[in-house]
């Protein structure tokens, strides 16, 4: 069965969880309990993988409230391909060089660089307690940590398609030759700078424009659900371009 996606006109798009909670009751699919999630994890994309009618009638409930949405098939969301994570970023003139934690380098020219992603996320870990009685035992979950990471992703027209390098309180970033920490904000907010002037803002994530280390992605749900928001307005654009 196709599914479908609710999708914001625009990031900017706010809306508070009792009005998103009235919309929500008039399909079965959205419980009260799913819109706390649906609220703070708001970046592009509103919810997924509802028949086609519980889709329209969301829409079209959300519409009453003033909140627009775009109704799109899933199976027509761009996906994301899986990171390739790199340890090192240079940048020179028009070329990116990448290298991995290995020493393995890459170079790239600007002019295949499609998007760039970025900016500070939590992320909750999981952390499991070793059964020492019997090793065969699965190991239970424990407790779960959360905590801040500045990330960035680069996009590139070829393979591979996706390069990573992220920061959290135990790793370091080399950017510019220079050892980058997650408490080094001037540094970080230098490197933000620069990776804006390397495309077009609807080629940028809002987080990477923003210079501020207050959290901007509740959950890395919530970074890549940004992304993928902008690819799909990105595909969309190139379909009705004249030039096609």
């Amino acid at each position: 069965m196709v599914t479908y996606s609710l999708l914001q006109v625009s990031l900017d798009q706010t809306i508070d969880r009792q009005t998103l909670e009235q919309a929500a009751s008039t399909v079965p699919s959205v419980a009260h309990a799913d819109c706390v999630q649906i609220q703070r994890d708001l970046h592009g994309i509103l919810v997924s993988h509802l028949p086609l009618h519980e889709a329209q009638t969301f829409q079209a409930a959300l519409k009453l409230h003033g909140f627009l949405t775009h109704l799109v098939a899933d199976q027509d969301l761009p996906t994301l391909h899986e990171p390739f994570t790199v340890q090192r970023i240079r940048i020179q003139g028009d070329i990116l060089t990448f290298t991995d934690a290995l020493g393995r380098t890459q170079s790239r020219p600007r002019h295949e660089l499609v998007f760039v992603a970025g900016g500070f996320l939590s992320l909750s870990k999981i952390h499991f307690s070793l059964n020492s009685t019997d090793p065969a035992t699965p190991h239970r979950p424990e407790h779960i940590t959360s905590g801040t990471e500045f990330r960035l992703d680069f996009f590139f027209w070829s393979a591979p398609h996706r390069l990573r390098a992220s920061l959290s309180q135990e790793s370091t970033l080399f950017y510019q030759d220079r050892p980058m920490r997650l408490r080094d904000t001037a540094l970080i907010f230098g490197a933000m700078l620069d990776l804006q002037e390397l495309l077009p803002p609807s080629r940028i994530t809002a987080g990477l424009q923003r210079l501020d280390t207050t959290t901007f992605y509740p959950s890395l749900k919530s970074y890549e659900e940004e992304i993928r928001w902008h690819f799909h307005h990105l595909q969309s654009a190139a379909k009705t371009s004249p030039d096609r």
